[in-house]
């Protein structure tokens, strides 16, 4: 990724881990500031779809680095949409679904 330079890469890689975690614990964060009954197995979901999304477009840019741009852009459309779809499902499903009704 950063040809010649022995540290860059280990640098970008525990930015990018650190990150992951930054996004996943801000998400619970946010259901918890709402009100939102947070599960773990719901929040492993979203960091496996994270993730997914994560390798995708470092597969992507990898293959756009080694000027192959085209299936870079096709790695990304062909299997990052369907990682977007299903965390927008999940979304729906898990984060914005309505509070059961107490009678």
């Amino acid at each position: 990724m950063f040809p010649g330079t022995t540290m860059l890469d280990y640098i970008f890689w525990m930015v990018m881990g650190a990150l992951q975690v930054l996004v996943v614990m801000g998400l619970v964060a946010w259901l918890k500031h709402y009100g939102r009954k947070v599960i773990w197995w719901q929040v492993g979901l979203f960091y496996l779809g994270f993730a997914s999304l994560c390798g995708v477009i470092a597969g992507g840019t990898t293959l756009m680095g080694e000027y192959e741009s085209i299936a870079g852009w096709y790695f990304i459309g062909v299997l990052g949409l369907p990682v977007v779809i299903c965390l927008a499902i999940a979304f729906r499903l898990f984060v914005m679904r309505k509070a059961p009704t107490k009678s």
